[in-house]
């Protein structure tokens, strides 16, 4: 027969109930199971039940389950990138990924990775100065930055109509265009996180008509270009940009929600997708994520002070329990 636990009522407490360890525990399954579904800042309470508790949350396994779990839609982040005048942190916002936000600070060069929804930090070394190519860090492992050599490009003293950067899975991708005449010339050099080595491709003539009104953004991982055309968003994704592989078919996004304002379509540049939901940014300040499937807007991140928008940055993604090696509390 499974025993009861003890209830105790301690007066000098004020009548607080206080319940005995005779109580059968839940099995730690179960119990991370449960903390699995729970927000970052339920978790960071939770882990100080007891040690076992506090072991599980820190293992590396339980944190990614947790993260993909917690999707990005209206989970974001709105970090200030110029402070008050009175802040010590006078810090900007670089970028974000998986709940960690890069940050430089405005003077002297100095760079750190920040994780606000636990209030760590990590102060990382400065860069060397007027150094060439490409500077690479890994954070663990690394005391000082590391260079490699920036692959020579084509046309490289040509002047460049256009230049997009965009960071997607393991890559981080560089698009050039020239413009030669009426043509355009398209070069992607891309860095491949895990080998440290760069591969350069000329991107396939007549894949678009006008470079000039593409953007490239990361999908579900991979890198693609997207056009407008009238109120539809066509993609094509590059899913192997190792081997040049592309999507079979092109993806044709109708954008029905433009209906209703004319205008809207002028003003939207899209980010990113996840989780069935394409992100963009509008000229009016706002971010919102569009459902593909369903065709509706599932959020939409506003601020009420639209004059005061351009000193902010967002980060729009979910937040995390990573901890970094060498990270430290952030000073108050």
């Amino acid at each position: 027969m499974r025993a009861k636990p003890e209830i105790a009522v301690n007066k000098k407490s004020h009548g607080k109930i206080s319940i005995s360890a005779t109580q059968q525990s839940i099995p730690l399954d179960i119990v991370m199971e449960i903390l699995n579904w729970l927000p970052v800042k339920y978790v960071l309470r939770m882990k100080c039940v007891c040690r076992q508790w506090y072991t599980l949350t820190q293992d590396c396994h339980f944190i990614e389950k947790h993260m993909s779990r917690h999707r990005v839609k209206c989970s974001y982040n709105k970090i200030p990138i110029t402070p008050p005048c009175n802040s010590h942190d006078n810090f900007q916002l670089i970028c974000g990924c998986n709940g960690m936000l890069l940050k430089k600070r405005i003077a002297p060069n100095k760079f750190l990775i920040m994780n606000n929804a636990t209030r760590q930090m990590l102060e990382l070394p400065d860069p060397h100065k007027n150094s060439f190519g490409c500077e690479i860090l890994t954070i663990g492992s690394d005391n000082s930055w590391r260079t490699i050599n920036f692959p020579s490009l084509n046309d490289a003293n040509k002047k460049r109509e256009k230049i997009m950067v965009v960071s997607a899975g393991e890559a981080v991708h560089c698009i050039k265009l020239n413009k030669v005449r009426t043509c355009f010339c398209a070069e992607m050099v891309s860095l491949d996180l895990e080998s440290e080595s760069f591969k350069s491709t000329i991107m396939p003539k007549g894949l678009f008509s006008n470079w000039e009104k593409v953007w490239a953004l990361d999908w579900n991982g991979c890198i693609s270009f997207a056009v407008r055309v009238e109120e539809v968003i066509n993609v094509v994704v590059l899913e192997d940009y190792k081997k040049l592989k592309w999507g079979k078919e092109k993806i044709v996004t109708p954008l029905a929600f433009t209906n209703s304002t004319p205008n809207l379509m002028e003003d939207l540049v899209p980010l990113f997708a996840q989780n069935g939901d394409l992100w963009f940014c509008v000229k009016d300040k706002r971010l919102m994520a569009y459902n593909i499937e369903s065709g509706k807007i599932n959020c939409i991140i506003w601020d009420t002070e639209a004059s005061k928008m351009e000193k902010c940055g967002f980060y729009v993604g979910p937040s995390s329990l990573i901890n970094l090696k060498g990270m430290q509390p952030v000073k108050k």
